[in-house]
């Protein structure tokens, strides 16, 4: 034992001179240097973390609280936002409503006045000569009028009538609640339809000879005066006996003779519906929901009291209020939307807003800005106690590593001491030897061989080092031949790709002067290059042609032949002047079949879109039927359509063309198999139902078509997650606008 302290001792203090001795004293001097930094280091960070642990705790809690509040105002300030935006538009879709049927009455009207040979005379019933049922339009004559006699309209009445089927359907359709549709003359009669749910005849009945001109009504008036549909504020209607007044809200709007404004058509609805919206929704403590016109004027409210309340009579709350909330109140009388923090009574609050369009009103939330906000002193103390439960556990933590991080010291000392010297003996040279002989082959020279004897792992090292440097000269020789091969290749697949980029549209928008319609597609190959493609183009003036299709196989090959897809396609279509579609692409099937000694074959969607009237005429060769989304019904469905055979199989085949008529803000969606048949890492395809209830989902985005196919893009990557791309993926997107009445 005191022979290996000498020989230590003799390490340390730098008296060996041989190369194992100096590897056994730099080891020596490492492990003894490591461990004095190691301990010295942690000495100093464990006080500089006391001193500093209890600031970071109150410096951490607090910035954390801060940055909780803001993330939770900002996400309540942009749900806020987003309810205003849905409440608007909901108010604004009942009152759109009735300005579309308060103008196609109107149009009904006109129609019926300028074309009166074209009408047989009909009857209405008059409330003078019985009761009236509640879904029966009746007349009503103008005391002026019945004194001139009424036969001096008779002809008129009897052909205005005609419009009484109109009345009744445009009645029903508002549901359970109070409506009336009518139309007055400018020569003193009303023809009405109004329903009052529960009755078995209308109020009318019990009272024909009430006192009742239509053109001397502010409804009437104001329509005439205005030129175009005009919404008037609620109002109470003029009933009858046991009835109570019903609030309503018109819409009216004149029609015309041949020698100008003949009447006004209108239509009323009971605001019961908006204010039970109105009220309902606003359940929160510190929360106001209402309505109010472009003059600053409330006219739904759910406050009682205050300066938001309804009043009889109309109040400009501009003029009312100042700082932040009037400047607010008057960015809702111009239509815009958003959300501020305000003060109103000098209590902070929230006022979001966004317009209801149909009437160029406005609709307003209002709630406390306390009602946003969590409790800062809840969300400190709670990181507060985070911060000292981890000081805890940090100090015993650090106590239990030093007591063992001593006895691993002393322990590791004292095994180096007894196995040191052997083992630099047995270590060093063969070590040393095999350095340089690695060394010399680093540089190049495959040739070099090493000689080391010792019959242990270091022998083998070194027969292998020799193996090694021969396979690698042939390795190098062989890596230079294969390098320049892959790297050829990879430019021509390269160049390839481009090429298929480019013939495709890639441009969006494609047509930007064209306002009739909107499309975006896009196409990822699972490949250097694919077999999918998707192709838009303008016919003529008003006539577009889309396809998508699908090249069967992968690769090259299915590159090559969707060129010549496209290009046929193409070209037919341009260069004929067709009257059937279906027997265009019988000619197209005929063309890829010849000469086709490869056997391939391609799935084809297409069809040609009229801009102005809205019809699709479309062939389906064997492709994946599209979605259609009509407006109406906002939903997706499949289009119905027969796939029919795939194109270049088979030589003589008929395809047989359908259509049909899509509707302004209708959307088609077409695709290829590589979304339906997507794979994730369970091997499971993203399939058909997926897809259409993620178009569901966003299908109030189909208005912004590359904004939608991301939307369903996002949703297919995060089904299929890591699994590897199994096929092409193509997607395209059109929306069909059309001529739209402006608002």
């Amino acid at each position: 034992m005191k022979e290996k302290v000498r020989k230590l001792l003799n390490i340390v203090l730098g008296r060996s001179i041989n190369i194992r001795q100096r590897l056994s004293r730099l080891v020596v001097m490492i492990i003894f240097a490591s461990f004095a930094s190691i301990a010295l280091l942690s000495f100093c960070g464990v006080n500089f973390f006391r001193q500093n642990m209890y600031e970071m705790q109150d410096e951490f809690a607090t910035s954390n609280s801060e940055y909780t509040k803001s993330v939770i105002e900002k996400t309540s300030m942009a749900t806020m936002s987003k309810l205003a935006i849905a409440d608007a538009w909901h108010i604004n879709r009942e009152l759109d409503l009735m300005r579309h049927d308060a103008t196609v009455l109107a149009q009904s009207l006109t129609f019926i006045m300028t074309h009166p040979g074209s009408y047989l005379p009909q009857t209405v019933m008059d409330p003078y000569k019985g009761k009236v049922p509640p879904a029966e339009p009746y007349i009503i004559y103008s005391p002026d009028l019945r004194k001139r006699g009424i036969d001096k309209v008779s002809r008129e009445v009897a052909l205005t009538a005609n419009v009484k089927g109109t009345l009744v359907s445009m009645e029903k359709s508002q549901g359970d609640q109070y409506a009336a549709c009518y139309f007055g003359s400018k020569n003193g009669y009303l023809i009405c339809s109004s329903i009052f749910p529960g009755d078995e005849y209308s109020p009318i009945s019990d009272d024909a000879d009430y006192d009742y001109d239509p053109r001397i009504r502010p409804w009437y008036i104001n329509a005439v005066e205005v030129g175009k549909p005009v919404f008037s504020l609620p109002y109470l209607t003029i009933l009858t006996k046991e009835h109570t007044d019903v609030e309503v809200i018109s819409c009216s709007t004149p029609y015309f003779d041949s020698d100008g404004i003949a009447g006004v058509a209108s239509i009323d609805l009971s605001t019961e519906e908006i204010r039970r919206f109105v009220s309902d929704t606003s359940d929160n403590a510190g929360e106001i929901r209402f309505v109010m016109t472009e003059r600053g004027d409330i006219v739904f409210s759910s406050a009682e009291y205050g300066v938001l309340s309804e009043s009889a009579e109309l109040k400009d709350i501009r003029k009312l209020t100042e700082g932040d909330f009037a400047e607010t109140i008057s960015q809702m009388t111009k239509g815009e939307s958003g959300i501020r923090l305000v003060e109103l009574n000098k209590t902070p609050y929230y006022l979001a807003y966004a317009p209801i369009p149909a009437v160029d009103w406005s609709f307003g939330i209002l709630t406390l800005e306390e009602n946003l906000s969590p409790s800062i002193k809840e969300s400190r103390a709670y990181y507060l106690g985070l911060m000292d439960k981890f000081h805890k556990e940090f100090q015993n933590t650090y106590d239990s590593m030093q007591h063992i991080s001593i006895v691993i010291a002393l322990l590791l000392i004292s095994l180096f001491a007894f196995f040191s010297d052997k083992l630099s003996v047995r270590f060093a040279r063969p070590i040393l030897e095999l350095r340089e002989g690695v060394r010399e082959i680093a540089k190049g020279k495959f040739d070099h061989r090493m000689n080391i004897k010792t019959g242990d792992e270091i022998e083998e090292l070194a027969d292998t080092v020799n193996a090694m440097s021969l396979d690698l000269k042939s390795y190098m020789n062989n890596l230079s031949r294969v390098t320049a091969e892959k790297e050829r290749i990879s430019t021509e697949l390269s160049l390839a790709a481009n090429i298929q980029e480019g013939m495709i549209p890639h441009i969006f928008p494609p047509f930007p002067d064209c306002k009739k319609m909107d499309i975006y597609a896009s196409m990822e190959a699972a490949k250097e290059v694919g077999g999918d493609f998707y192709d838009f183009y303008m016919v003529d003036d008003h006539r577009l042609a889309i396809t998508i299709a699908d090249v069967s196989g992968k690769g090259i090959g299915a590159s090559l032949f969707m060129v010549i897809s496209k290009t046929v396609l193409k070209n037919f279509v341009m260069a004929s002047n067709y009257t059937d579609l279906g027997e265009l692409i019988s000619r197209v099937n005929d063309q890829l079949e010849e000469n086709n000694t490869a056997c391939m074959f391609v799935t084809v969607f297409i069809g040609v879109l009229d801009l102005n009237t809205g019809k699709f005429e479309y062939v389906n060769g064997g492709h994946n039927p599209p979605m259609i989304y009509r407006k109406n019904e906002n939903k997706f469905s499949y289009l119905d359509t027969p796939r029919n055979f795939v194109l270049g199989g088979t030589p003589g085949l008929k395809f047989k063309s359908r259509e049909l008529v899509l509707s302004p803000n209708d959307a088609l969606f077409f695709y290829t198999d590589g979304v339906t048949e997507a794979l994730n890492e369970k091997v499971e395809m993203f399939g058909e139902e997926r897809l259409i209830e993620a178009l569901n989902k966003f299908a109030e985005l189909t208005s912004k078509p590359k904004e939608f196919l991301a939307k369903i893009r996002s949703t297919l990557a995060e089904y299929v997650g890591s699994a590897e791309q199994s096929d092409d993926i193509t997607m395209m997107s059109v929306v069909y606008k059309g001529d739209v009445l402006e608002e």
